[in-house]
C-alpha cells in the first residue's frame, strides 16, 4: 500500500537530487556555524559566554537551519522510498556507524584519561542510554547520564520528528489538521507556561516545530498547497514561535540566553535556509564546496568535539589552535565520510535491495 496516496509521484520527483543541492549548502553553513560556536567556547569562553547570551549563538542558528532542513527533507524521503520499513533501514544505517564510532572512540578517551569522565562507566548503561539518545535528559547524578557525544540531544529530537512524520503519514493526518494542531498545541503550551508559572523547555519543544515549518515548505514547494495556504498559515505559526521565545528566555529567563539572542539567532537561521532556497539554482564554485560541506556536516557535527579534545589534551588549550581545530576536523570528518558514513550508507541500500530481491 502506498503510504503517500494523496501526493502524485510526479511532485514528488520533481525535485531532483540538483534541485535539493540547495539543503547540502544549508547543512554545510549549519555545521559551519555550531563548529565556530563550540570552539570558541572552548577557547574565547569569556567573549563567547558574553556574545551568546546577550547578542547572538551560532550554534543555536545552525541547530534551528539543520531542523529546518530536516522538515523539508525527511518527507521527501519517506515519500520516495514510499515504504516505511525502508526509511527506517536508510535513517539507521545513515545515524547510527558514525555515532557508535565517536561512542566508542569518546569511551576509549575517558578509560585512557585523555577525556574527563566516570572513569568506572559501565558498558550496558552507556549503550543503553546513548543507543535511544536520551543520556542527556537524565539527572546528572545518575551513572546513567554520562554522556559520550556532545550534541546528542538533538539525535533526540530528530529521532522524534521521524516517528512524528511516519504517524502522520499512517494516521493520514492531512497537512492543514497538522499545522493547526501545532499552532494550537504551542499556544497552549506558552498559555500554561505563563499561567502555572512553569517555564517549559520551549527552546526544544522549538527545534521540533523548527521541522514541522520545513515540512510546511516543503509542501508548498512540490506544489501540495497553494501559495494563499502557505503564508496563511507559515504567518501564524512564525507569530507563535515568536511569542514561545519571548515567554521561554523574556517572560522566564536562564543563564544561558537572552530573548534577543534567542530571537536573533533563529531569525538568522530562518534567513540562511530562505536566501539559499531563493539561490537554488545556482551550481557556481562557492555553492558546490558549501554542498559538499553539507555532505560531511553530520561528521563535522559528531566528531568536533572529540578532535578538539584530542588536541588540547596533547597541544594543550591555547586560543592559537583554533584555526588548527577547524582544519583538523573537516580532515577529519572527510576521512570518517569516507570510510563510515558513505559505507553504512551504502549498505542500508543493499540492505533494501537485497529484501526486495528475496520477496520478488
Amino acid at each position: 500500500m502506498r503510504i503517500t496516496d494523496s501526493i502524485p509521484d510526479k511532485k514528488i520527483n520533481s525535485l531532483s537530487s540538483k534541485r535539493l543541492q540547495f539543503l547540502d549548502s544549508i547543512r554545510g553553513i549549519a555545521a559551519f556555524l555550531v563548529l565556530i560556536q563550540h570552539l570558541s567556547g572552548i577557547f574565547l569562553p569569556i567573549i563567547t559566554k558574553e556574545l551568546s547570551y546577550s547578542y547572538i549563538s551560532l550554534g543555536q542558528m545552525g541547530v534551528v537551519a539543520f531542523f529546518l532542513v530536516s522538515g523539508f527533507i525527511i518527507p521527501y524521503s519517506l515519500e520516495r522510498s514510499n515504504s516505511i520499513g525502508d526509511f527506517f533501514i536508510n535513517r539507521i544505517f545513515r545515524i547510527y556507524p558514525l555515532y557508535i564510532f565517536v561512542i566508542l572512540m569518546q569511551m576509549g578517551m575517558t578509560y585512557m584519561s585523555i577525556e574527563n569522565g566516570i572513569k568506572d562507566i559501565f558498558i550496558i548503561n552507556i549503550f543503553l542510554t546513548h543507543i535511544i539518545f536520551i543520556q542527556e535528559y537524565i539527572p546528572f547524578s545518575s551513572i546513567w547520564s554520562e554522556n559520550l557525544v556532545l550534541g546528542s540531544w538533538t539525535l533526540f529530537i530528530e529521532a522524534i520528528w521521524y516517528i512524528l512524520i511516519v504517524c502522520l503519514f499512517r494516521l493520514k493526518i492531512t497537512h492543514k489538521q497538522l499545522m493547526i494542531s501545532s499552532i494550537v498545541f504551542f499556544s497552549t503550551l506558552i498559555l500554561t507556561s505563563i499561567l502555572l508559572d512553569i517555564r517549559f523547555p520551549f527552546g526544544k519543544f522549538g527545534m521540533l516545530y523548527n521541522c514541522i515549518v520545513g515540512l510546511h515548505i516543503y509542501r508548498w514547494r512540490i506544489g501540495a498547497i497553494s501559495a494563499k495556504q502557505f503564508w496563511s498559515i507559515l504567518i501564524p505559526t512564525l507569530i507563535i514561535i515568536l511569542i514561545g521565545l519571548n515567554c521561554a528566555y523574556g517572560y522566564f529567563t536562564t543563564s544561558h540566553f537572552s530573548a534577543f539572542s534567542v530571537i536573533i539567532s533563529w531569525t538568522g537561521a530562518y534567513a540562511i535556509f530562505a536566501i539559499f532556497y531563493l539561490l537554488r539554482t545556482n551550481n557556481n564554485t562557492c555553492m558546490k564546496m558549501l554542498s559538499f560541506t553539507g555532505k560531511i556536516s553530520f561528521s563535522v557535527y559528531l566528531t568536533h568535539f572529540t578532535v578538539t579534545t584530542l588536541l588540547i589534551h596533547f597541544f594543550g588549550n591555547s586560543s592559537t589552535f583554533f584555526l588548527l581545530s577547524i582544519g583538523c576536523t573537516f580532515i577529519f570528518s572527510i576521512l570518517t565520510y569516507y570510510l563510515i558514513e558513505k559505507p553504512g550508507i551504502f549498505l542500508g541500500k543493499w540492505i533494501i535491495s537485497r529484501k526486495y530481491r528475496v520477496v520478488m
